[in-house]
């Protein structure tokens, strides 16, 4: 079994503006020490997979090919920056479609499990609203907050200083 930190994207990885979808890649803007601390925590020994919800594609603002340019590119940068991610997972639906995969549900992780063999108890979920603590209890995993610039760093360094299992 793998350790893990599932990282949400958007507010903890890449700025967010509430109301705001970012819908092409000069709209992607990382957060301040992002991606070093997604560096520092791959370094660390643990894996890394971003899980977020992606309505835009739902509700026909965003098609899948333009969100694989986006989510190409972060990658890219991390990679640049030091950092691996194994994979993200997203949901493409808008939230009156009532699926399953949408966080906080559990589609995703279910997702995940097909081709992952996560140590839940000592693998932690990083998310920037207090709603993904809610998807981090479902799952047994430990959560973190991260907010804004800096936000992922402190989770990140606090991750580190708790190092389990």
């Amino acid at each position: 079994m793998d350790k893990f930190v599932f990282l949400d994207r958007d507010g903890v990885i890449n700025r967010l503006e509430l109301g705001k979808y970012v819908l092409s890649w000069p709209e992607f803007e990382f957060l301040e020490g992002a991606i070093k601390a997604i560096a520092e925590i791959s370094g660390a020994g643990y894996k890394i997979i971003i899980i977020t919800n992606q309505s835009p594609i739902g509700r026909g603002l965003l098609t899948e090919e333009g969100l694989e340019v986006i989510h190409n590119n972060m990658l890219f940068e991390i990679e640049e920056g030091g950092g691996i991610v194994e994979e993200v997972f997203y949901c493409p639906h808008a939230p009156e479609d009532n699926c399953k995969c949408r966080k906080p549900e559990t589609g995703l992780f279910d997702q995940v499990n097909e081709k992952y063999d996560v140590d839940y108890a000592n693998s932690w979920f990083v998310g920037d609203f207090e709603s993904d603590r809610e998807i981090a209890e479902r799952m047994g995993l430990r959560f973190k907050l991260a907010r804004g610039d800096g936000g992922l760093r402190k989770a990140v360094e606090e991750i580190l200083k708790n190092i389990i299992g």
